[in-house]
Order: C-alpha cells, then structure tokens, then sequence
C-alpha cells in the first residue's frame, strides 16, 4: 500500500473515532497512539504529552523510546516546538523527533511526540497528518470543556 494511501486510512478511522468519544478526549488520544504505532512502520514510539504546572508529563503512548515521561518546560523540542506554535522535526540522537503541539485558545494542552527511526524519512505526508491531528484535538480539547 502507498504510503498516502495508509494515511488517507488512517485519517478516515481516527476521524470515526473521534465522532464517537464526544467529550472524551483520553480515548481519542489513547486510540491515535495506538492505530499510528500499530499501522505505521516507521513511528518507533507515538505518545501525548500533556502540560502540567512547569512540565510535560507524558499521557499516553504506544512503543518505546528514551524520552523522559517528565520533561520540564525549557528543555529539549518539545518546549521549541510550543514556542513556535508549530509542527517540527528534528533528528535527536540515532532518531527522527517529530513534535506536534495543540492548543485550547492561546494555552498549550499539549503535544503529539513521533519518534522514528533514522533510515525513516518523516516527508511533508507526515507532516501534514502530524497538523491535522493537532488541530483535531484542539477542536476535541474545546469540545470537552464547553
């Protein structure tokens, strides 16, 4: 299967999901780490962190990886990638880092962490599903609240 193919999958059934876990974010997040670890070679580890006081405190996840579950604000790509207000990729080591924050108005929730192998390139197909999960669960955080 082509690799646009497995994303335009992907995005029909987290989208099925997400229609029926009305204000149940968490099921949402769990599934969307769950479906992308499990259908996608390349992603090692698929986790959400959230924010909590002055850190980042890692949700859940599906996979393995060397990232602290608590990463303090102000360190690594995670915090960059929240100053940005964007999607961004970076090799960390022997792997790739993708980080994909999301927000409720103009406060951080939290960020979509993609780790995947080197000999993986993460290309703009990614990159584009990386952004359109971010501002799926911008629109489920703002569900869940009001």
């Amino acid at each position: 299967m082509r690799k646009a193919d497995l994303l335009d999958e992907l995005r029909s059934e987290i989208g099925v999901v997400s229609d029926k876990c009305k204000g149940e974010i968490d099921v949402l997040y769990r599934f969307v780490c769950q479906i992308l670890y499990e259908k996608v070679s390349a992603y090692q580890f698929v986790s959400i962190y959230l924010v909590k006081q002055n850190c980042f405190y890692c949700h859940t996840f599906q996979g393995s990886s060397t990232l602290p579950r608590i990463i303090p604000f102000g360190e690594g790509l995670l915090s960059v990638a929240a100053m940005h207000a964007g999607v961004m990729v970076e090799r960390v080591g022997s792997t790739v880092q993708a980080v994909a924050p999301f927000y409720c108005g103009h406060h951080l929730v939290g960020e979509l962490v993609i780790l995947s192998s080197p000999n993986e390139k993460l290309d703009d197909e990614d990159i584009s599903l990386f952004h359109e999960l971010a501002s799926l669960f911008e629109r489920k955080v703002k569900e869940s609240y009001f």
